[in-house]
């Protein structure tokens, strides 16, 4: 198995932050029904006729789907290179204008 060059920045991955995301749904879901329960049935009945019972399942799914989708997409800033403070000319302190 070899790592990916830039596998340090995985914490700014699209894919992985929303992977982290549904599978924290999903974690939250399966590990604290009571308390999901008892969150869902504290909301005023407006939620309750707007939102489906299953919603957060659903989301926690489409987060890992999406995450997937995420993994495909080019990262503009993930490519760029990295910002040295360096002057135009590559001289520190320096303003630009001066240059």
């Amino acid at each position: 198995m070899k790592l990916i060059d830039n596998w340090r920045q995985c914490h700014k991955f699209w894919s992985v932050r929303l992977q982290l995301a549904g599978v924290f749904l999903l974690g939250v879901l399966q590990e604290f029904p009571d308390a999901v329960a008892h969150i869902w049935l504290v909301l005023p009945a407006e939620i309750h006729a707007a939102i489906p019972d299953t919603a957060l399942k659903w989301i926690g799914y489409a987060c890992l789907a999406a995450g997937i989708i995420a993994r495909i997409v080019r990262q503009d800033r993930l490519h760029e290179a990295p910002d040295t403070g360096l002057g135009r000319e590559g001289q520190r302190g320096i303003p630009r204008d001066a240059v």
